[in-house]
């Protein structure tokens, strides 16, 4: 619970501001622990916390964490910038998780559980590299470098999405249409040749057929497209998502995608923790847990038992299959000069700029084949049409 105070400090000057505790007697004591005698103590409307439970944007947390970076390598302190950027930010959810870190600062509580109060705006791994770069005492640096991770990843999401996306939704519109010319459309022209006594072709009589299917089974239809699709996003979530990311995998051309975009995240976290002086053994333990495919997270947690049994970095890479072979090239040659971390960083850049190139390939190959299709059975439609008239014409003639 949040409570609000009103209290004077050692100095005499009255204070306002709120405290994170579990209840009042908890608040009273954190707050008696800073030097304050409580004038007034209340707790925070429920409504407020329901507030402020959304979800924190990538934009939002990048901008936040480039704010206290700035802050800090201005001279300002911890501190004071965690309150500087809570006050002037417009996100309510960024304010509140800022303000129950420093809070927490103020209480004495040492630095990786106070940041354990701003799970939405940093996530676990992300937090120990907070820690790590306060402990090694090149937080700003830290901070900036963390900030550029979460904007490089909202723009590796936004290509990855786009690519898969816009094609999908320019299918469902065309797709939408094409049903709606063979269902209502159609029927209605070539009903007025029936009237000829003239066979129709059989390319029209097949549409025909077609089209009443559609119009006695088309809802039914729709509805199981509607409960596969709900049935794959749970699976994918739900207690069946190792099951589910196995089979995304295996999706020619989208499987590929998606494993590359995991290995991507993988090498940034290794190299973003392996920047800020943490132990080898815990960057690779962190980059598990990153990983969204099961697959690669059990390969990166036996590289880190090889590790710890006293192999080399790229033995255990090698030996697990953990990385692929161009990054693998790069950790040993970074070993041997005593520089895994940048070889991460190499190999996390290099991943990304192969990732989107293949993300433009995708989505040029894509529009080229979806405009061949969709005007495949356009010209099926029109023949269809037409061939009753060209017939009509013969038989006139």
């Amino acid at each position: 619970m949040r409570f609000a105070f009103e209290a004077v400090n050692a100095a005499g000057a009255r204070e306002r501001g709120d405290v994170s505790a579990a209840d009042e007697r908890s608040a009273l004591k954190a707050l008696a622990a800073r030097g304050l005698t409580v004038l007034a103590l209340s707790a925070m409307a429920e409504v407020h916390v329901k507030a402020n439970t959304r979800r924190i944007s990538a934009a939002d947390r990048a901008l936040a964490v480039r704010q206290l970076s700035g802050l800090i390598d201005g001279g300002v302190t911890l501190p004071n910038a965690l309150a500087s950027v809570a006050t002037h930010s417009g996100i309510t959810a960024v304010s509140d998780e800022l303000s129950a870190v420093n809070t927490a600062l103020n209480q004495g509580e040492p630095l990786a559980t106070a940041f354990d109060r701003a799970p939405r705006l940093l996530p676990p791994v992300e937090r120990q590299v907070v820690v790590a770069g306060a402990e090694a005492g090149d937080l700003a640096r830290v901070l900036s470098r963390l900030a550029d991770y979460f904007e490089e990843r909202d723009a590796l999401r936004g290509k990855l999405v786009g690519a898969l996306v816009y094609p999908a939704l320019v299918g469902v519109v065309a797709l939408g249409v094409i049903v709606a010319l063979l269902v209502f459309v159609m029927p209605q022209i070539v009903a007025a040749f029936s009237q000829t006594k003239q066979a129709l072709p059989w390319l029209t009589r097949t549409l025909l057929a077609v089209a009443t299917f559609l119009r006695g089974y088309g809802l039914w239809i729709f509805a199981g497209v509607v409960a596969g699709l709900v049935f794959a996003v749970w699976s994918l979530r739900g207690p069946l998502r190792t099951r589910g990311l196995a089979l995304l995998q295996r999706v020619p051309l989208i499987g590929p995608l998606a494993q590359s975009a995991d290995e991507v995240r993988v090498l940034t976290t290794l190299a973003m923790l392996a920047e800020s002086a943490v132990p080898l053994p815990r960057v690779m333990t962190a980059a598990a847990l990153t990983a969204r495919f099961p697959q690669n997270a059990s390969r990166l947690n036996a590289a880190r038992q090889l590790l710890e049994q006293g192999s080399s970095v790229g033995g255990a890479f090698a030996e697990t299959q953990a990385i692929d072979g161009m990054s693998l090239e790069l950790v040993r040659q970074g070993e041997t000069v005593g520089g895994v971390a940048a070889a991460f960083a190499k190999a996390a850049h290099l991943k990304r700029q192969s990732l989107e190139r293949r993300l433009q390939w995708f989505a040029t190959l894509v529009e080229p084949v979806m405009i061949i299709v969709l005007g495949g059975v356009v010209l099926v439609l029109v023949l269809a049409v037409m061939l009753p008239i060209v017939t009509l014409n013969s038989a006139v003639r």
